[in-house]
């Protein structure tokens, strides 16, 4: 999105801001969500709704561009949306992965993941690279839309056993900020999980004070990159 906003659009340096702003705020709403995800009994089919949400999301950008239409406020709806969704996605990953894989395999089975979620950073980029060369940004963004559909298309496949009755039943249905004020206590309350999120926290502000939007702006406007190697 920053590259469409620079490259298409000529965005400044405040509204490529806000673009980054939007794609990471509804991070702060993720205690509120992960109560309401919490009380879905099938996550995997909330997965595979993200996945398809955030494709139909997506492919609005190629279709207003091809059109003539795409203007600033359109990429900010399609980054909120798309941000909205994968903090449900992700909300609801852990749970999925708990039930998918036996407790005997967390730690081989997380590797793999994390293995295969590093590779995806840096070949991304590169071939993201290559097509906003060769297509244009507005219309490379069809090949992220087609990786959540295809992102569907697999979880569709993927086979779990019914939860148990007193699982399902389990599910409390309490208000979604009672929940949200009773999990952020815990996590304050524990010291392994109170560090991990200071850390993450101030990991997260500095990282995004300089974030992946104005690093497009200054290579494209400074540096005078192509597209391709601004990404």
């Amino acid at each position: 999105m920053p590259l469409v906003a620079v490259g298409v659009l000529h965005a400044s340096a405040g509204q490529v801001a806000w673009l980054t702003a939007l794609a990471w705020a509804p991070n702060l709403l993720a205690t509120v969500l992960g109560v309401w995800v919490d009380q879905r009994p099938d996550k995997r089919r909330l997965l595979i709704a993200t996945d398809v949400v955030r494709a139909a999301v997506l492919l609005t950008v190629p279709v207003a561009y091809l059109c003539g239409t795409l203007t600033l406020g359109q990429l900010y709806a399609v980054t909120l949306g798309v941000g909205f969704a994968g903090v449900l996605a992700g909300c609801a990953w852990s749970p999925f992965f708990a039930r998918l894989v036996p407790s005997s395999a967390y730690v081989e089975a997380n590797s793999k993941f994390g293995t295969a979620r590093s590779a995806s950073f840096v070949a991304g980029p590169a071939l993201g690279g290559g097509l906003v060369q060769v297509l244009t940004a507005p219309v490379a963004v069809v090949a992220d839309a087609l990786s959540f559909l295809a992102s569907a298309l697999l979880l569709r496949g993927v086979r779990l056993d019914a939860a148990p009755l007193a699982a399902q039943h389990g599910l409390r249905k309490e208000p979604l900020l009672r929940g949200a004020r009773e999990g952020l206590a815990f996590v304050l309350r524990e010291p392994v999980l109170r560090a991990g999120l200071a850390c993450t926290t101030t990991l997260n502000f500095f990282t995004l004070l300089t974030g992946t939007g104005l690093v497009v702006l200054f290579a494209d406007r400074i540096l005078q990159l192509p597209p391709g190697v601004s990404v």
